[in-house]
């Protein structure tokens, strides 16, 4: 992996489950992953290459998605649960790959514009 490639900088988030006190009400919200020596991913060096964009006809309405492809250093415990957000945008993750070795790159298919992050 060439780091000068790496010129994004994007945050990474994970699902959590929040129980409201009063109602019960189980609401979903998302926060930067910490990995187990304390590091907060909100700032990883990526690259990002987004696609084609698409439109297409959901709930009755014209929907819009653009494709992207983001390269990362590697990390454990990357799960296509996740999400990645840069420059504004939430990207929802498709698939993870990773290079020959297993654990110099990871390489993300994402996609954004149909659910806000889930």
């Amino acid at each position: 992996m060439l780091a000068y490639r790496l010129r994004h900088r994007v945050a990474i988030q994970e699902p959590q489950q929040v129980q409201d006190t009063v109602t019960g009400e189980i609401t979903t919200t998302w926060v930067d992953v910490i990995l187990d020596d304390g590091t907060v991913l909100d700032a990883v060096p990526a690259e990002v290459l987004t696609g084609p964009g698409r439109e297409l006809l959901a709930a009755g309405a014209k929907q819009a998605e653009t494709a992207a492809r983001i390269n990362l250093r590697w990390f454990p415990g990357l799960m296509p649960t996740m999400r990645v957000l840069w420059d504004g945008r939430v990207y929802n993750i498709t698939s993870i790959e990773t290079d020959a070795t297993g654990r110099r790159e990871w390489r993300l298919r994402c996609s954004d514009g149909l659910t806000d992050g889930r």
